[in-house]
């Protein structure tokens, strides 16, 4: 055991010389946080020397049904926090894909570290990455795909918001998947600062068969969204959300609920498409709203596509109460817009439509907060 602890402390000074207490913190970390592995079960050690909620330690633990002891994800745990791991990335990691505690901290971690290290990556960002990304601990060759990506995208916080998003991404051959994707944009009119943001926005797409982003790219010009013009790329990351072959359930769904032609719904698509991803049980709650609640007609809805967009319970209900409640006073004209009332920010329609009546309509603003924290606000008092 000696000759072990021995043998890893050395391993943890090589991989990160810029961390000289790194051998009291080791030794620390063994002292404290290790099970007898007579003891050992996986759900336990998850949570009581991990920090992993009982849920998130249950599903873990599936992953990790061949471990017997604690020694090396003991070994694991102090080589990470002995390189700048924090623990609540090394935590986060573990819910995300806790089978890196099984790896060999020679072999694998050691060298995958100094990869990660050689792209650029700070210690850092490299204990941000394990949050978001534990994988590539078990599979160094997605570190190429990492530094393709670093670049292409221009920062590492790029990066961590794209892979916070999802991590398949790192699972595509570049050759053979990513890149003739990205070609296949270019020639569809997309500059490269565009599918750069389409990689941020909807990193799925470019994990897809280059034979369905041309259909992607069919259904977009379908719905008359021109390729010159700035939606075309969130059209896109719209489209390809929706299965195959169901794009034209969802457009008959929406034409039936909004009340609007093909021709309608292709202009608010070009507007909104956004409108195009949401379920049918939340478009139908706020289309309902919209129309008994509020009054407005289908045609106002459709050429205001972004009104869809709104929270009903945090946006949509608690202005509608406001504009309601200082109409039924007479302090504000009946013909107010509602779309131009829902789509201010915060700041701007408490100046415009609270702060004014703070004397004349004592307890609106308060209702008003009551409302955006689910509770009921008062019944209007003419």
């Amino acid at each position: 055991m000696l000759r072990f602890r021995i043998h890893l402390l050395a391993a943890v000074r090589a991989a990160s010389p810029l961390h000289a207490g790194s051998s009291h913190h080791y030794l620390l970390y063994r002292s404290t946080t290790t099970t007898p592995a007579s003891q050992f079960v996986v759900e336990d050690y998850l949570t009581s020397s991990c920090g992993l909620t009982p849920a998130k330690a249950r599903k873990a633990s599936r992953l990790l049904s061949r471990l017997k002891s604690p020694a090396n994800p003991d070994a694991v745990r102090a080589f990470l926090a002995g390189i700048g791991v924090s623990k609540a990335d090394l935590t986060a990691g573990m819910a995300r894909d806790p089978r890196f505690l099984c790896s060999n901290v020679d072999k694998t971690l050691t060298p995958c570290i100094a990869q990660l290290r050689d792209i650029g990556l700070s210690p850092p960002q490299i204990s941000s990455l394990i949050s978001v990304a534990p994988r590539v601990l078990l599979c160094p060759g997605m570190v190429n795909r990492l530094a393709f990506y670093l670049s292409f995208l221009g920062s590492y916080d790029k990066l961590h918001t794209t892979l916070r998003r999802t991590m398949y991404l790192l699972s595509q051959n570049l050759e053979r998947v990513v890149k003739p994707n990205m070609a296949l944009l270019r020639q569809s009119g997309l500059a490269e600062s565009e599918i750069a943001k389409l990689v941020l926005r909807a990193p799925r797409l470019f994990a897809l068969e280059t034979g369905r982003v041309k259909e992607i790219v069919v259904c977009a010009d379908m719905l008359g969204v021109p390729r010159s013009s700035g939606i075309f790329k969130y059209a896109l990351a719209s489209i390809s959300s929706i299965s195959p072959g169901k794009l034209n359930d969802r457009s008959d769904f929406l034409k039936k609920t909004l009340g609007c032609s093909q021709a309608e719904l292709g202009a608010a698509v070009r507007k909104f498409p956004n409108v195009l991803n949401f379920s049918e049980g939340r478009l139908s709650s706020v289309v309902d709203f919209l129309k008994t609640e509020v009054g407005l007609d289908s045609k106002y809805i459709v050429r205001r596509p972004a009104v869809l967009g709104y929270s009903l319970p945090r946006r949509l209900m608690p202005r509608h109460y406001v504009l309601k409640a200082l109409k039924a006073k007479g302090l504000v004209e009946e013909h107010v817009d509602f779309y131009g009332t829902i789509s201010r920010n915060e700041k701007i329609f408490s100046k415009r439509f609270l702060d004014p009546y703070k004397d004349s309509f004592p307890g609106l603003a308060d209702a008003y907060a009551a409302a955006c924290a689910g509770q009921v606000p008062p019944v209007i008092q003419p």
